[in-house]
């Protein structure tokens, strides 16, 4: 008798963690749906995947946000008759910026991205995966899942969100034979954060900074184990295990003044660049 193949499905996985966390499953003979949005390499991570591990890889462009796209993703996997037994919500999206200075458009994009359409993924997938005997899932949060990270407010309570979220469905779904387990990561050396943490840690960033494939070969090996919650480093989890020691008010001015100073250190940066940029434009024009 032929086993039916199985298949990994992954959000978010043309860059960072996501794109690290479908290597890691390759290597480990997974056969992979990968999902992002379009234009962001997609195609080229799937091709590679499959030539060097052997594996059959899906790609699908899709933006998630969009009414119906979940549902259009689902019905394609239902289609090509997938059978998919692990389900990874690792796309997400965040800012850094005053909540009254930014639009609300901003934050709701984020609500929807790393909190909706998380739910709407897990719901609508959950009858594939209940097909098999086991079965897992694995949303991805943050290191500030566990924090109100000022600056980041709309990010750091969708994350919460997530958190909780999944706390909840792995003892719920247990029974089912469904193990769902929620990473959160600390700072990741992925392009799009790897200047941002350099300049708010400092010299502490080695410390705390791991790569995204030690991020994605703890995430997996923790979800394999059936872990509720999966914490990369013992320096990150160090520092959660001594939050709550700490007195709310100094905790919040401690966070406070950790990331207005790098918000306005980002700033800055930005505004060095367009300097230099225009000074470069005004030369090419002399």
């Amino acid at each position: 008798m032929i086993e039916e193949k199985r298949y990994t499905l992954v959000t978010g996985a043309s860059a960072g963690i996501g794109r690290a966390i479908a290597e890691e499953c390759a290597q480990r003979n997974q056969n992979l749906i990968l999902v992002s949005l379009p234009a962001t390499g997609l195609q080229e991570v799937g091709k590679n995947l499959q030539r060097r591990y052997g594996i059959d890889v899906k790609t699908v462009e899709l933006n998630l946000v969009q009414p119906h796209a979940v549902q259009e993703l689902y019905e394609w996997c239902c289609s090509q008759n997938l059978k998919i037994n692990v389900l990874i919500n690792n796309a997400g999206i965040g800012n850094y910026s005053p909540f009254a200075s930014t639009d609300a458009s901003v934050y709701l994009n984020i609500i929807r991205l790393n909190s909706e359409v998380v739910v709407l993924l897990t719901s609508t997938f959950l009858p594939k995966l209940r097909e098999h005997a086991e079965s897992y899932i694995m949303n991805v949060g943050s290191f500030v899942s566990f924090l109100p990270i000022p600056y980041k407010s709309v990010y750091s309570a969708s994350k919460s969100f997530v958190l909780t979220f999944s706390k909840a469905l792995h003892s719920e779904l247990d029974q089912y034979g469904v193990h769902v387990s929620c990473l959160c990561p600390g700072p990741t050396t992925t392009e799009a954060v790897k200047k941002r943490n350099k300049e708010l840690l400092r010299q502490n960033s080695n410390m705390l900074t791991l790569s995204p494939e030690v991020v994605a070969k703890k995430a997996i090996d923790g979800l394999f184990r059936k872990k509720r919650v999966i914490i990369p480093g013992w320096g990150n989890k160090f520092i959660l295990s001594l939050i709550p020691l700490i007195p709310y008010r100094l905790k919040m001015y401690i966070l406070k003044a950790i990331f207005k100073n790098g918000f306005e250190k980002e700033e800055q940066v930005k505004m060095d660049t367009v300097s230099v940029v225009d000074e470069e434009k005004t030369i090419a024009h002399q």
